[in-house]
């Protein structure tokens, strides 16, 4: 989705950059891939100082492991539209937002969720099977060699979170355990976390 930063409805100024939020879910931030993007905007023509609204596109190619806060960037162009003329357009810039997860969290390069079990199944072996983000599953087995699980317990495993610029090293994916017949305070690797999973 696209949401103008500010002055939306108001012709843009001498070489004024437009920002536009643009969000996208973790798994197209996990992925990569294109977006195209069309931008309502009113331009004014340069001899008759005439106004028009026009929608230009725009298209992002999303790389894999972007960050909130990432910024691209195009320059003024020139377009000619039928019936106008040539109009310039002014520069333009998306600003990329994530969307909430239901499950994940992500935490710079790195990926949590929360895993929610009895505390009796705690004491038991068991096959765990993560839905990863790009539609793959990650399997792994609890209670292995003497491995004692708690209400909190971390689990990490290196090289299954968020690409890395653009990849191919990946983040860490930490899954944390929580009784289902306790309380839900937890602590994770950078802060507190709300429930995913």
């Amino acid at each position: 989705s696209l949401q103008r930063h500010s002055g939306f409805g108001r012709g843009p100024g001498p070489g004024e950059d437009h920002q536009y939020e643009m969000e996208l879910t973790l798994e197209e931030l996990f992925t990569g891939g294109t977006r195209e993007l069309t931008v309502p905007m009113t331009v004014s023509h340069p001899q008759t100082r005439s106004r028009y609204r026009v929608e230009p596109s725009y298209t992002v190619d999303v790389v894999a492991g972007w960050k909130e806060g990432t910024r691209i960037s195009f320059p003024k162009r020139v377009v000619e539209y039928p019936q106008i003329g040539k109009m310039q357009l002014p520069p333009v810039t998306f600003v990329v937002t994530q969307r909430r997860h239901p499950y994940f969290e992500r935490i710079g390069d790195d990926l949590l969720i929360k895993v929610r079990l009895t505390s009796a199944q705690a004491k038991k072996r068991l096959t765990m099977e993560i839905p990863l983000l790009d539609g793959t599953k990650f399997s792994f087995v609890s209670g292995m060699r003497g491995e004692r699980i708690e209400h909190g317990t971390m689990r990490e495993f290196p090289n299954k979170g968020m690409p890395i610029k653009g990849g191919p090293k990946r983040g860490k994916l930490f899954v944390q355990f929580q009784f289902t017949d306790r309380g839900s305070s937890f602590n994770h690797p950078r802060g507190s976390a709300s429930m995913f999973y």
